[in-house]
């Protein structure tokens, strides 16, 4: 045995693992550590690293990996998987092109003089503009249940001129998107959920990606429209990126529960604090890609947006 290897072993000894052993567990995890595998006590897949985090005594950095043919522990709840690699890719499938190599810019935005930054056009304006002073002051209009409320899911160009109209005849909107970006450079799309007063909307964004901001531009850069999101700092990103779709009067949940001191900041929070409604969230990372959607994203996806307008109401109140 050379020296090296003299090393290794006192310090697989001192560790209490033998060199490239690994514990049984019957989980199907295993915590792979310089090298090594030992198994994990939880159960369920997580396409995000796992670990202590980065930085001082952080530890060694973990990942996780499943043997093939191995099922979650007897009783577990099994996790909704964020990849399933049976899913064609929706590059091929629906002709979309993605070019990686072109950095993404705001193809409206003016740059300055000397052309090192786009100039937003609002830089210009007084702050005293971006203050509403006169808030109209009228009551919470709380939706109704999610199985009274008229849905509609938007897959082809008949359907997009629907919305388009509802959206042109309403004050204010609720948005949410949802986005798959594992295995991805840049990441896509999938779904975008539109909730009015009155009905819901979902739709298609992979399938109609190249119709969208034809039709959904104008309601969503008016002015006199008000648009509801919450933490709208990717979504944004993402409505620019994959759209050119502009978002002009925005009010984010997300930051009012901030400025509010809430308990929490998540939509989780927010769902059960104002309407006393218990999201599943296990869908959160979901492989929105799915086509078609099963039942259950469906209703997972309406309830992003399904009482965003009412929550908007409470905290306008609480603000102002």
């Amino acid at each position: 045995m050379d020296e090296p290897e003299k090393v290794r072993g006192r310090e697989d000894a001192a560790s209490g693992h033998e060199a490239g052993g690994a514990e049984e567990a019957g989980d199907g995890f295993q915590l792979v550590i310089h090298g090594k595998k030992k198994k994990r006590a939880a159960s369920g897949q997580d396409c995000r690293t796992a670990g202590s985090g980065f930085g001082a005594g952080a530890g060694p950095v973990r990942a996780l990996t499943r043997e093939k043919g191995d099922a979650p522990a007897p009783g577990a709840k099994a996790k909704v998987p964020c990849h399933d690699p049976s899913i064609p890719r929706p590059q091929d499938v629906y002709k979309i092109r993605v070019d990686n190599y072109k950095p993404f810019e705001h193809v409206w935005l003016e740059r300055n003089e000397d052309g090192t930054r786009h100039v937003h056009p609002l830089e210009n304006l007084p702050v005293e503009q971006f203050v509403v002073r006169n808030v109209p002051d009228r009551e919470p209009v709380k939706p109704a249940d999610l199985e009274d409320t008229p849905f509609t899911l938007v897959q082809d160009h008949k359907g997009l001129t629907e919305l388009a109209k509802k959206l042109k005849s309403v004050t204010e909107f609720a948005v949410d998107l949802e986005h798959n970006q594992y295995r991805s450079f840049q990441g896509l799309t999938c779904l975008m959920q539109i909730s009015t007063r009155t009905e819901d909307f979902i739709v298609d964004t992979l399938k109609l990606r190249i119709y969208i901001g034809l039709y959904l531009q104008e309601p969503f850069k008016d002015p006199t429209k008000r648009k509801v999101m919450h933490g709208a700092d990717r979504d944004i990103m993402w409505l620019q990126r994959d759209f050119h779709i502009y978002v002009c009067n925005l009010f984010d949940t997300g930051q009012a529960s901030r400025v509010l001191q809430m308990e929490r900041n998540n939509l989780e929070h927010l769902l059960l604090h104002f309407c006393g409604v218990t999201a599943k969230k296990e869908y959160q990372n979901a492989d929105w890609r799915s086509r078609p959607l099963p039942d259950e994203m469906i209703k997972y996806a309406r309830e992003d947006t399904h009482y965003l307008l009412y929550i908007y109401d409470l905290m306008r109140q609480a603000l102002f």
